[in-house]
């Protein structure tokens, strides 16, 4: 039996989506089925055009409407969370860990894979998410809390894998204990993934990689399975992109895993306070001169 692949398409994203689809239908579809949903933007020519790109590919076409019924099913002694999944963005995002059921893997509609992996499920932990050079949990409240549990630090929802049923109950108190804020203008459901699945590994950055500002990768030569381009930085690979047909056929490799570790104070100060830095004028200078180095040294090593 086939496993279960998910994605997310957003219509302003389909210049990218259609190669998420394609490359990882070159790799993966004799071992894996995809369920490709929207957000509710896509038109009827998307829809012919992510189909399309799958090839034959196995897959499954899911809106708004095919997630309904999972949904209120999901909330049904929960009503005050049913306007979340209303708010759109990571919300939507959010709606598929809740309606379908495991196990699945879910990557992002902007990342390209480079090669099959023989093993996308961690053996060691039932839930498994990418990683950060740092933890964006700028939605966090009550710090206290959330290092006294040991939700686990820098957890990215751009690539994961679920084995256990969504868990409703930890979601309503992430609202009613007011651990977490959606307001904030960078929050996102990373903080809200760990803190939701607290039991779980890490997908080795190196592996399945996330792309940095600044850098132009070698997609031909680079070790990854695949690259995580958030922010449009796919578009400066384009090209390269197009290129990728020529990767069919490449060897499966094994990817590495790492324990989840917790999250510290300190960690969240450092957070904070690197927003209020790049906010302030006067800093503004010597930060960007700073990413710009480090973009070109990480460019030549």
């Amino acid at each position: 039996m086939k496993a279960k692949a998910v994605t997310l398409v957003h219509r302003g994203a389909m210049e990218i989506a259609v190669h998420a689809v394609s490359s990882f239908a070159r790799h993966f579809r004799e071992s894996h089925v995809l369920e490709i949903h929207s957000d509710g933007s896509l038109r009827g020519e998307d829809e012919r055009l992510l189909l399309e790109a799958a090839e034959e590919m196995e897959v499954q076409l899911m809106g708004p409407d095919d997630r309904k019924e999972a949904l209120m099913s999901a909330c049904s002694g929960y009503p005050e969370l049913i306007p979340l999944f209303d708010r759109g963005g990571y919300f939507s995002k959010l709606q598929l860990a809740v309606a379908i059921p495991p196990p699945f893997f879910y990557f992002d509609s902007d990342i390209v894979w480079l090669r099959p992996v023989e093993n996308l499920v961690s053996e060691s932990a039932p839930n498994t998410f990418s990683t950060e050079s740092w933890s964006w949990y700028f939605g966090v409240n009550d710090d206290a809390k959330w290092v006294r549990e040991k939700i686990p630090r820098r957890v990215n929802s751009g690539f994961y894998h679920l084995s256990v049923n969504f868990p409703m109950d930890r979601l309503a108190r992430l609202f009613s204990e007011e651990l977490y804020t959606p307001d904030h203008r960078y929050s996102t459901d990373q903080e809200m993934m760990a803190f939701l699945y607290p039991d779980l590994d890490y997908y080795h950055p190196d592996d399945l990689k996330r792309s940095r500002r600044g850098i132009v990768y070698d997609l031909q030569a680079d070790p990854a399975a695949a690259l995580h381009f958030p922010g449009r930085m796919w578009a400066d690979h384009m090209d390269q992109i197009r290129e990728l047909a020529n990767t069919a056929g490449r060897e499966a490799v094994r990817i590495r895993y790492q324990p989840g570790i917790p999250l510290g104070r300190g960690e969240l100060w450092r957070m904070r306070a690197s927003l209020a830095a790049a906010a302030t004028p006067a800093l503004q200078i010597p930060i960007n001169c700073f990413r710009r180095v480090r973009s070109r040294l990480r460019s030549s090593t």
